[in-house]
């Protein structure tokens, strides 16, 4: 099952890129598609951006480009992100979202 801060190699407008899964467990288990945010190897000094290191590569994950796609969508599992990664996710996508 594909879970929240898993790593995949998504296929996105003819190409392959890392993305981070965002979706909660609980969306990931019965919908057909998931929320991601593709990690890029371009680093902008946006608030909105998380440092990375995937695969001995430095690279930030874009939540001002966060999408769904279908789960076919997915290819293959390439990790998981750390707790230090998945904390500060959380906190900015927290303030992003603030209602």
């Amino acid at each position: 099952m594909v879970k929240r801060f898993d790593v995949y190699a998504c296929e996105t407008k003819n190409q392959i890129r890392p993305c981070v899964i965002l979706s909660p467990d609980e969306m990931n288990a019965t919908l057909p598609y998931v929320l991601v945010a593709p990690i890029t190897t371009v680093e902008r000094l946006f608030p909105c951006r998380v440092g990375v290191r995937l695969k001995g590569k430095q690279g930030q994950v874009a939540l001002d480009m966060i999408r769904s796609i279908w789960k076919a969508r997915l290819k293959e599992k390439m990790g998981t992100l750390p707790d230090n990664s998945r904390q500060e996710i959380g906190d900015i996508l927290k303030r992003m979202f603030e209602l």
